[in-house]
């Protein structure tokens, strides 16, 4: 049976329980209950959750994420980690989770789409067009390290608004749900 690991934020706390349940008998899954957060977080504290519950050179595949802190904006100001940046992490982020998981193919999942008529605080926002342009950084970065794609932002889109949660960044539990089916059927797919 396949050993994977799924890193990412509190989308992925949505999902990751449904992921579980549609790879029930063909995969086992390990994550952390920590929020990867953005992307310095994560490089920060790979580190400790790779020593969660498993032996991080057992591990198959690693699907992780990042991207919904680092396009926040805060006060009017720009995202909180600067485009070029952001880039810069992601292949940082990519040399340690093959140095930690060295067995391991490693898995991208693109960030998922808001709803921004959600948003009620003009002090503390999300916006598609920041998405949409740091997933494409994330898609140049994949490419060039030859690292699949999970298109979940796609995904996401396709849901109806009511799979949404009502502060425009989250989900229901159906919209979870359908998460979750769609990272099973990528990674049943990467095995």
């Amino acid at each position: 049976m396949k050993r994977i690991f799924l890193i990412g934020d509190s989308i992925r706390q949505g999902y990751d329980s449904y992921v579980k349940e549609n790879l029930m008998g063909k995969a086992q899954l390990y994550w952390v209950e920590d929020n990867a957060r953005f992307v310095q977080h994560t490089l920060r504290y790979i580190g400790e959750w790779s020593k969660k519950d498993c032996d991080a050179a057992l591990i198959d595949m690693v699907h992780w994420n990042n991207g919904l802190w680092d396009i926040l904006r805060q006060f009017g100001d720009e995202p909180l980690v600067s485009l070029a940046d952001y880039e810069k992490y992601l292949r940082r982020i990519i040399k340690r989770l093959r140095l930690i998981f060295p067995n391991a193919k490693i898995c991208f999942a693109l960030t998922t789409q808001v709803v921004e008529d959600r948003f009620t605080n003009p002090d503390f926002k999300r916006l598609n067009k920041d998405i949409e342009a740091y997933n494409a950084a994330a898609l140049r970065v994949m490419e060039e390290e030859n690292i699949p794609v999970d298109d979940l932002y796609t995904v996401s889109a396709r849901m109806p608004v009511d799979d949404h949660a009502l502060d425009g960044t989250h989900f229901t539990p159906a919209g979870y749900e359908t998460l979750g089916k769609a990272v099973a059927d990528f990674l049943e797919g990467q095995i």
